[in-house]
């Protein structure tokens, strides 16, 4: 890749700041003259000032803490295999190319747009040790095809996900929801949905921590050996065969308003507790 109006190769590490364009602008690090050159995102797109990508500690969750990061305004990634890496972003990130993935960045909603990393399309994403808060009209997270680890989604006013077909959500929090916005934690909508050994917390004013639509098609929707709490119904099916549904091995807090779990009589619920160690059911 090249630095457009340059003829200079762009560096695989970035040092990033927005353009009043709101596409990712690149500079090597010298202080510019003039306007920095706009460039197509680049199959990395890394912040320099983070550094080199290290795996976080073991129960580590969400963007590791001092990190320096490269501010960014809202992205369109159409490049397969992008990384953005070390990004302080406002608006949100969505994604139109295969095999993306999203490190070590925080995503701060600003009530522009309804996700704050989405795919589209044949979009695929990876989302690690990354947090997202703020104001999304949709979702912090949403679409299909997304895995998304040991990521931390806090304090933003639309629901935490929404989990298109082939998404996973893996070791990472979802809490502190805006008072009384009616959100869920996770929204099912599609088969081949996998939430395990995460912890989702709605507190009162809402929905559910996992909320799993009738009608998805083939494939399961697995809920496994997680932390869950809040909402009318903590785990709630819409009605539906519950036969492609699978609650098992989680710990449910005492403070749903109803119960702590409803589907149906076909679906598997075995295993779950409360954190105290009584049978929920």
């Amino acid at each position: 890749m090249s630095v457009a109006g340059s003829g200079r190769p762009a560096l695989a590490l970035l040092a990033c700041t927005l353009g009043l364009s709101g596409v990712l602008v690149v500079t090597d690090g010298a202080v510019p003259t003039a306007p920095a050159p706009v460039v197509t995102l680049a199959p990395v797109a890394a912040c320099a000032a983070a550094g080199p990508y290290v795996v976080p500690e073991r129960g580590s969750v969400g963007l590791p803490p001092a990190l320096r990061l490269c501010p960014s305004g809202p992205l369109t990634v159409t490049v397969a295999g992008t990384v953005l890496d070390g990004l302080d972003l406002r608006g949100g990130v969505v994604v139109e190319a295969p095999d993306v993935v999203v490190r070590r960045s925080r995503v701060t909603g600003d009530g522009s747009q309804p996700y704050g990393i989405v795919t589209t399309g044949a979009g695929s994403v990876r989302i690690e040790d990354t947090t997202l808060t703020g104001r999304f009209t949709e979702a912090a997270v949403g679409g299909d095809r997304w895995t998304a680890e040991r990521i931390e989604i806090v304090g933003v006013t639309g629901d935490g996900a929404h989990a298109g077909r082939g998404s996973r959500l893996r070791a990472s929090i979802a809490s502190r929801f805006a008072p009384g916005s009616g959100a869920d934690g996770v929204a099912v909508g599609a088969p081949d949905v996998v939430v395990e050994d995460s912890t989702v917390r709605m507190g009162t004013g809402h929905r559910s921590a996992v909320r799993i639509a009738p009608g998805r098609g083939d494939g399961r929707v697995v809920v496994r050996s997680n932390v869950l709490g809040g909402g009318e119904y903590t785990v709630h099916q819409d009605g539906g065969s519950g036969a492609d549904v699978s609650v098992v091995d989680n710990r449910f807090a005492r403070d749903a308003v109803r119960a702590p779990l409803r589907v149906p009589a076909t679906a598997e619920a075995t295993g779950n507790t409360f954190v105290d160690g009584a049978p929920a059911r």
